[in-house]
């Protein structure tokens, strides 16, 4: 009976991961997906975020795992301190994770924010697992970059905190 549970537990998990790995779609050249969702906007205010509606801006999608943990809260202070650097090159940085807009807005506020931070629905999660940034039951630590023209031109699977600014800076000016 007891290799039996085991045996189920092990089946279970190996279920969660497979369903985990099948859901990074290969976006590299590809038209970013579109979504629609709730946000909070770097003025504070709360409403609708669509993708549509930046259409022929250049724009960094970082998925993360979670509002107010060490490393999340490190990578959003990171972008807040470089946020000029990248509008200085008319990029538009959009956070996402699975936390609430109320959440989000809370971490805003705490931390001064000033940038695009998107709900997606921690139980749906459907936006992380459009771009393939879901990792069991959060957010993965992702980079998507995108171009004028809607498409994923890189990817960081791996993110350094540390030199994030430099490298999307960098990435965008290869792609010109």
């Amino acid at each position: 009976m007891k290799f039996k549970s085991k045996f189920l537990s092990a089946i279970s998990l190996l279920s969660i991961f497979s369903q985990t790995c099948a859901l990074r779609p290969n976006l590299l050249g590809k038209k970013a997906p579109e979504f629609t969702a709730q946000a909070v906007f770097a003025d504070g205010s709360t409403g609708t975020f669509n993708l549509k509606d930046f259409a022929g801006k250049k724009i960094v999608l970082y998925f993360y795992p979670m509002d107010r943990t060490t490393g999340c809260t490190k990578q959003a202070q990171n972008f807040r301190d470089g946020i000029a650097k990248l509008e200085a090159q008319n990029i538009t940085l959009v956070g996402i994770s699975c936390d609430s807009v109320h959440s989000h807005k809370r971490f805003q506020e705490i931390y001064n924010l000033p940038y695009i931070l998107v709900s997606d629905s921690r139980w749906h999660r459907g936006i992380t697992k459009l771009y393939g940034a879901v990792s069991f039951f959060i957010s993965k630590r992702r980079t998507f970059l995108i171009d004028e023209k809607g498409i994923v031109f890189k990817i960081f699977d791996k993110v350094n905190i540390e030199t994030q600014i430099n490298d999307i800076l960098t990435a965008f000016e290869k792609n010109s």
